[in-house]
């Protein structure tokens, strides 16, 4: 199957067999290891045994009815060596696969490409990610599988035999068939984790983007003409680099899923068959449906959803869609979800129907902080804008690793324009802990000048707060969080206090600074900049939390915002900042 392991497997065991014949040298033979325990429940059983319909989830493997623990056994099918696999461990016994979360290093050393594994699963715990059935640790701030230590997996798991990547099968599948498996639990669960061979298949980024982004988990879709699919590739692996290939090739991979589709990961370069592979970039195919783009990009003939993942460009255009989800992280693959339940408010997914649930049939739309669309289109905030008949203007542009559309300035939905929303009244007194919310306040607005971040709200140790980092995101970063305004002539109090929290990752450029606007429009508006006691970064982890003091704002008239700007340059890492209890004339 893999040019590369094939061969190192083909190395060792040669060399072992001259050694052991060699009856002229003093060398130990060989010891071939021999696990002391024996498997008793398949790996598709144990998948049945212990799966919910829940995306994420963990349950801790107990004892089989007659009291003996589960055992299972398998190939490994996976390779970190390449760095594509990060500290996680796939096998395969013939009736299903498994990914196993290990913390530790190259894996490979231990269980190697073809090697059978023989694991005590009793006392860890199964459960999913994403859909995605794994085997793992107790659930630490998560509620899925984290990752067994060095020192457990050591006690758990036997290696029985030499590395035989030979007996390692390979199932030939279409997308189409792929697809199908969706519809029936049982084979679903079955195919999860297995390895797959992909014939006649194209890239749609082909010559024109490399198959990751330096340093992020990048997805790219792949076609064999009878459907469309995600390669998940790492920005760490030694083979990002490499640019999608032209042509059309076999694709060798371990089948993966998450939420509510496939995607195949490489365990290195090799898995790409067929193909001229190449570090610099090329003209890439003709477009799916050249001469056949259905629009124009103007309001009267507005691009596809098609047209635009066939090749249409244009910055102000229009576009149509449904909106059939949103999308969580940073990992189109992974994040996408096909419900109203949304978590955040930064994006949506539009399709060329109101049914289609599979990604690569899909555009991200990024929803620009501090506009109508964020606040009107967003589906945490918006659900019952699901499935509804959208118009956007805005730019084609590259959005989580594929094309999409960004910079969004206007939009209809079921054809009504949208009519923006008289100002906000101002207020009197300022009183915000953000424990009544789960996103950013009704009347506090968020300006977005760089970067692709935005201040969230979340918890921890049931305390609510609002926060902003960088990380993962793009640099340089700019980002505002207005209060609502306040009209100053009503405050008798004229304090300002709040309090806040850091984690500092080591950023050396990553600042958090508060200012009063006497406007919301952060280009234009006077900006006074205050002078309030911030919180200092440990050396690790996050700082307690620390009161501003009293900020007298008694200088300031008119109608005010208070304003927390998060502001970084290219960093290695990013801070994240933490602002609480933010007040203002309240007791």
């Amino acid at each position: 199957m893999k040019k590369t392991l094939l061969y190192i497997a083909a190395l060792v065991l040669g060399s072992t067999a001259m050694t052991s014949c060699d009856d002229d040298l003093e060398r130990p033979p060989m010891v071939v290891p021999e696990a002391t325990i024996e498997a008793n429940t398949s790996i598709a059983q144990l998948k049945a045994d212990f799966y919910t319909s829940e995306f994420n989830y963990a349950t801790q493997i107990g004892t089989r009815a007659d009291g003996s623990h589960y055992i299972i056994k398998g190939r490994v099918t996976s390779s970190d060596q390449a760095g594509n696999f990060f500290k996680q461990l796939v096998i395969d016994d013939g009736t299903s696969g498994i990914q196993i979360n290990i913390d530790s290093y190259d894996i490979y050393e231990a269980y190697q490409f073809g090697q059978e594994v023989v694991i005590d699963v009793t006392d860890l715990y199964i459960g999913g990610y994403g859909k995605l059935m794994q085997i793992g640790a107790a659930p630490t701030d998560k509620t899925y599988p984290s990752r067994i230590s060095k020192t457990v997996i050591g006690e758990k798991a036997q290696v029985n035999g030499l590395a035989e990547p030979g007996k390692i099968e390979t199932h030939k599948m279409t997308i189409a068939e792929l697809n199908n498996l969706k519809t029936n639990q049982s084979e679903w669960l079955d195919w999860q984790c297995r390895m797959v061979a992909i014939e006649n298949v194209t890239f749609a980024d082909a010559g024109k983007a490399t198959l990751a982004e330096s340093g992020k988990n990048t997805s790219r879709t792949i076609s064999d003409g009878t459907g469309s699919l995600i390669l998940y590739t790492s920005g760490y692996s030694d083979f990002w680099d490499y640019y999608c290939p032209s042509g059309t090739g076999t694709v060798y991979g371990v089948l993966s899923f998450y939420n509510n589709d496939w995607q195949i990961r490489l365990n290195d370069i090799e898995c790409l068959q067929g193909y001229e592979l190449s570090k610099e970039p090329s003209e890439g195919p003709t477009p799916p449906n050249p001469g056949q783009v259905t629009g124009d990009g103007s309001e009267e003939k507005p691009f596809t959803v098609a047209d635009i993942q066939g090749g249409a460009t244009g910055a102000d255009v229009w576009a149509k869609g449904y909106i059939v989800g949103w999308v969580e992280g940073q990992v189109l693959a992974e994040g996408a979800h096909f419900d109203a339940n949304a978590t955040v408010v930064s994006n949506i997914l539009v399709a060329g129907s109101a049914d289609v649930t599979d990604v690569a049939k899909c555009i991200p739309v990024q929803l620009p902080s501090g506009t109508d669309a964020r606040t009107k289109l967003n589906l945490k905030d918006n659900p019952g804008v699901l499935k509804k008949e959208v118009m956007l203007k805005g730019t084609i542009d590259k959005y989580f690793g594929v094309t999409g559309l960004k910079t969004i300035s206007d939009f209809k939905i079921d054809g009504v324009p949208d009519t923006p929303d008289t100002p906000a009244e101002a207020v009197s007194s300022i009183n915000e802990n953000f424990d009544a919310n789960t996103s950013v306040p009704a009347g506090w607005t968020q300006v977005q000048v760089a970067g692709n971040k935005s201040w969230y709200v979340t918890t921890f140790q049931d305390n609510n707060y609002i926060a902003m980092t960088g990380y993962k995101g793009t640099a340089p970063f700019d980002q505002y969080l207005l209060t609502p305004p306040v009209d100053m002539s009503k405050v008798t109090t004229k304090t300002l206090t709040f309090d806040t929290q850091v984690n500092g990752y080591s950023s050396k450029t990553s600042v958090l600074e508060v200012y009063v606007l006497d406007g919301p429009d952060v280009a234009t508006a006077n900006k006074t900049k205050l002078n309030p006691t911030l919180a200092t970064a440990p050396d690790s982890g996050y700082s307690s939390w620390a009161s501003s003091g009293s900020i007298d704002l008694s200088k300031f008239t008119g109608t005010i915002y208070i304003a927390f700007r998060y502001a970084a340059t290219q960093d290695a890492n990013y801070a994240t900042w933490c602002v609480d209890n933010v007040k203002l004339n309240a007791n």
